[in-house]
């Protein structure tokens, strides 16, 4: 079989179910008695200097405005890991584990970032704030401040970091040949190859097709009126613009259309396009012009956790090859947390060993050599595309990277120039799709299946493509719907009778 690459951009989205979503509770987080778990305090930010990066950004930030994009961390923390694991350990179903997880987040982040608040409405009224959003999945304020307002925030005792505005395309400057895209061959009539390929028909007839669950993305933006999506919005909250409040979906670059997709397209001019086509959609303007910037991802990311509750995030982003950029750690277990299964990929800087990208290839995810699912991508064949990336993680991941495969190469995706207009896209951000689709067929069967034994299920029931064994280019092989369907099916809850 010839080589075969692509250069790609990555998106993120996510997939929810309908049945997941829960009201906000009183207080569960802390029902049975236990104190809160606390990260190690990282201690005051006035004991270090400011990231020499500010300086730089105040001088562009004058020449249109002056105020600067800041997140700040304070320094008492919930140590997400060891709430993921109690979660383990008593054996919640998401539901549970979802409505805790929740209120205990939104409760400690609101006792946290309070004393901050006061401080915060004296430097607006004095015109050095312009504008600014205390957080929930983590006690965290996003502030738009004046560069002369850092030090006086920076001395405030609760506060541990300023953690200044990065942009992928700002700070990169897309350097040559890590991003873009492949002119298309045509399109072949027919479905999309990877509904034969997961054999997803049979699943289809029996009416798992992701119905009751909502897909939502994170990501480059959507093509809202494509007739993929439209129909499908979620029927609460489903476009969030944390930086212009667009009210209408649009796709900035149709990547993040693409990825969804893959993951739940309902059928154009016939054509079937992803796994999940009974599935809702929900999404914000995370990555504009599929440009992760950490700023934005932060507020979209804390409304899609709070005000949309999806279960599946596809993480169809990165930061570089071989990155072991950690600045996601946080909102990924929070996620996690929450009951939503993470999807992500692994990159498309294959096919050297060791260029699993992070988010993906990150140590420290609970519990100890879990984490979420760490997708390659596959040609017609099965055969990983030379562009995938590979393991083992650069970052000391517990366990051996990426976990599954599924469709990535020339696949049927939306795209700009009409309602019905399709392109072929190619790359890991595409596999993605394709299995955070699956995931939502399993939680559509078994809408309370925790978080972790989503994750452990797909490992499992994939089939073994070449070599024999675990590997790091496939993993444990091709994501397998209907062995994953089954065993979701099959799982018991603590006290449930089968």
């Amino acid at each position: 079989m010839s080589s075969k690459s692509v250069t790609m951009v990555l998106v993120l989205a996510l997939v929810g179910c309908t049945a997941g979503r829960v009201p906000h509770p009183g207080a569960p987080g802390e029902a049975r008695g236990g104190s809160v778990p606390r990260l190690a305090d990282p201690g005051p930010a006035s004991s270090r200097p400011l990231a020499p990066e500010f300086d730089r950004l105040a001088r562009e930030a004058a020449r249109r405005g002056g105020f600067l994009r800041v997140l700040v961390d304070l320094r008492r923390q919930v140590d997400l890991g060891a709430v993921i694991e109690d979660q383990i350990r008593r054996r919640l179903t998401r539901q549970t584990a979802r409505a805790e997880a929740l209120a205990l987040l939104e409760r400690t982040s609101a006792a946290e970032t309070q004393s901050l608040v006061p401080f915060l409405e004296a430097l607006r009224t004095e015109g050095v704030v312009d504008y600014f959003q205390p957080l929930r999945y983590r006690a965290r304020v996003f502030v738009s401040i004046l560069p002369e307002g850092l030090e006086r925030l920076r001395a405030r005792p609760e506060v541990a970091a300023l953690i200044p505005e990065f942009d992928s395309v700002r700070e990169a400057r897309r350097k040559s040949g890590a991003a873009g895209g492949l002119l298309a061959p045509p399109i072949p009539p027919g479905d999309s190859w990877g509904v034969a390929a997961l054999d997803l028909e049979h699943l289809w007839e029996r009416g798992i097709d992701g119905r009751g669950v909502l897909i939502g993305s994170l990501d480059s933006g959507v093509i809202g009126r494509h007739q993929a999506f439209r129909g499908a919005e979620n029927e609460g909250p489903y476009w969030y613009d944390p930086d212009r409040g667009s009210t209408m979906p649009t796709d900035s670059a149709p990547h993040g259309s693409q990825v969804l997709a893959c993951a739940m397209g309902r059928r154009v001019a016939g054509r079937a396009l992803g796994a999940a086509p009974g599935a809702r959609w929900a999404a914000a303007l995370a990555n504009p012009f599929n440009s992760y910037n950490n700023v934005s991802m932060t507020l979209a990311a804390d409304w899609m956790i709070f005000d949309v509750q999806p279960d599946v995030v596809l993480g169809a982003w990165g930061h570089g090859r071989s990155s072991c950029d950690d600045r996601d750690l946080s909102m990924i277990e929070a996620m996690r947390a929450t009951g939503i299964v993470l999807v992500f990929a692994a990159g498309n800087d294959g096919p050297d060993a060791g260029t699993i990208q992070a988010p993906a290839g990150l140590a420290g995810y609970a519990p100890p050599g879990g984490g979420p699912l760490i997708v390659a991508a596959v040609d017609r064949e099965g055969t990983v595309i030379d562009a995938s990336s590979r393991g083992p993680s650069p970052c000391g991941a517990e366990r051996l990277v990426p976990d599954v495969a599924a469709p990535g190469w020339e696949v049927p995706v939306p795209t700009a120039g009409g309602v019905e207009a399709l392109t072929l896209a190619s790359g890991t951000s595409m596999a993605v799709g394709w299995v955070a689709g699956v995931v939502a067929l399993m939680l559509q069967v078994r809408p309370d299946l925790p978080v972790t034994e989503v994750e452990r299920i797909v490992r499992k029931t994939a089939r073994d493509l070449p070599p024999e064994g675990l590997d790091p280019a496939s993993g444990y092989g091709l994501i397998d719907p209907a062995r994953a369907v089954e065993a979701a099916e099959e799982w018991t809850a603590i006290g449930e009778s089968r």
